[in-house]
């Protein structure tokens, strides 16, 4: 916790954050779960041709209350444009695909998780490059497999993970090679989380 980190590192910036305020907010969330309890949400809405979606990323929750009421990113999600070629479509064209979304996703988080444990434990971490795949099978997608089968539709995840930094002691080593599994995201995509959607339908 902050209180036991060694005096050196009061007044520190490193990688752009104040070490000694960064510790200061780790402890705030130890002692105050329900208030740094956050809600990430996002919306999607259809556009006219199949599969393509608007996704939009602006406010969020945080112990409870509405933040970022200014917040807007839009993302546009879809296929490779081979991908809708052999699917028929009639203008093809060429966008992310949602699965890579999530997994970039997943780069990203993977990365910032070992940045902050680095960070909290005074490891100098220089670099981190991640690399994600998937192998998929889309047949429950398009329907030639029942829902019964999902546990089928995807490999096992590959991940790797590079990193650099300076004079890393073999303890470090060890600690740097269990930080991604910290990883929000990794914990979102690895484990499994009961879920039902919420299905409201509208005849008109």
């Amino acid at each position: 916790m902050a209180t036991e980190e060694p005096q050196r590192r009061l007044g520190e910036i490193e990688n752009g954050v104040s070490v000694e305020d960064h510790l200061a907010f780790i402890e705030w969330v130890a002692k105050n779960p329900d208030d740094a309890m956050l809600s990430f949400r996002a919306t999607g809405e259809t556009e006219a041709a199949v599969n393509r979606t608007t996704a939009t990323i602006g406010e969020y929750g945080l112990g409870g209350e509405e933040m970022g009421e200014s917040r807007e990113h839009t993302l546009e999600f879809g296929l490779p444009v081979e991908l809708e070629e052999a699917m028929a479509y009639v203008e093809p064209t060429d966008r992310y695909e949602a699965i890579e979304g999530a997994l970039a996703g997943l780069t990203a988080c993977i990365n910032g998780t070992i940045q902050y444990n680095a960070l909290r434990e005074g490891i100098p971490v220089e670099s981190i490059t991640t690399r994600v795949r998937v192998p998929t099978d889309l047949r429950m997608l398009f329907g030639v497999h029942d829902t019964d089968r999902a546990d089928e539709m995807f490999g096992e995840p590959e991940i790797e993970v590079e990193v650099t930094g300076s004079d890393l002691s073999d303890e470090d080593v060890t600690k740097i090679e269990g930080y991604p599994k910290r990883s929000p995201v990794y914990t979102l995509v690895t484990l499994a989380h009961e879920n039902n959607p919420d299905v409201t339908v509208t005849s008109e």
